[in-house]
């Protein structure tokens, strides 16, 4: 459970049946605090237990999509923090309702998991609106739409190393699907198009699922870019 990378702490923690990554991201400018990207679904007590074990304060929950694995905890950690949830608009009808973004054929397997197709309401939800700084981090939210309509990239750095946080739009090999409601694979190769053409190939690439990749990488063996 977790790395680390010099200057930005990350710590991963790994959630749900669909094994979705969950990080704790901490610059060095504000000793203690975190923020926590895709709080995951059925691993609230491992993220808090990884938070107490580095001793860390959570400042807000960062979202790259609406998807239940990735926000179906986010009520609790909020709850638990009186922290925000960060998640762009197109996708926050998901935050209490998860067949918005799966589906309707999912809702059995939604209500296996939560018993309705219903989350509970978190009190301060907030929409991207450009860069902002938290934990003594720089966020730069980047639309990527095509797995979901409001699937966001995080581009994070502590003015010395930077951190590409990609969600289920890119994967090491492969991308997340865009079959489900809101996705669109035009829209997918168009935001994959243009993250080749913006960052750096050097870049570390931290996904939704599965191992930390590099731009570079991704360039030279993924077939989808």
């Amino acid at each position: 459970m977790g790395f680390y990378n010099v200057g930005v702490l990350v710590s991963r923690i790994i959630v749900s049946p669909w094994e979705a990554n969950s990080y704790l991201v901490s610059g060095s400018g504000e000793a203690g605090e975190c923020v926590v990207v895709d709080p995951g679904i059925l691993g609230a007590g491992s993220i808090v237990a990884e938070i107490d074990r580095l001793n860390l304060t959570p400042v807000a929950l960062l979202a790259t999509h609406g998807h239940l694995d990735h926000i179906g905890d986010a009520h609790l950690l909020a709850s638990e923090y009186d922290i925000p949830l960060y998640c762009a608009a197109a996708d926050q009808p998901m935050l209490t309702k998860p067949s918005e973004g799966l589906g309707l054929a999912m809702v059995p397997l939604i209500h296996q998991f939560l018993g309705r197709d219903a989350l509970p309401a978190i009190a301060d939800v907030r929409d991207y609106e450009g860069v902002f700084e938290l934990a003594g981090l720089r966020i730069t939210p980047i639309a990527a739409p095509g797995h979901s309509r409001g699937s966001t990239l995080l581009h994070i750095s502590d003015g010395a190393e930077e951190l590409l946080f990609s969600g289920d739009v890119l994967f090491k090999g492969s991308i997340g699907r865009t079959d489900l409601p809101g996705g669109s694979m035009a829209e997918m190769q168009a935001s994959l198009a243009a993250m080749v053409k913006r960052f750096d190939p050097g870049l570390s690439v931290l996904p939704g699922h599965g191992q930390a990749t590099t731009m570079a990488a991704e360039i030279a063996t993924n077939p989808y870019l």
